[in-house]
């Protein structure tokens, strides 16, 4: 599953990073992470984890 994030001047990749590690997403552990400048698009197979740190981001 891939889910994307937006990604602004207060959000930025390395608060993504650890909203990923809050819900138990840990690069390159569980998930791959590919960064674009308006969005970060993460792929994982633990899709409730993922949908629900979407949800709270």
């Amino acid at each position: 599953m891939t889910i994307s994030f937006p990604l602004t001047d207060n959000r930025t990749v390395d608060e993504l990073l650890k909203h990923l590690n809050a819900h138990k997403l840990f690069y390159p552990g569980n998930c791959a992470i590919t960064v674009n400048p308006l969005a970060a698009h993460v792929s994982s197979c633990l899709s409730y984890a993922l949908s629900t740190a979407r949800t709270a981001w």
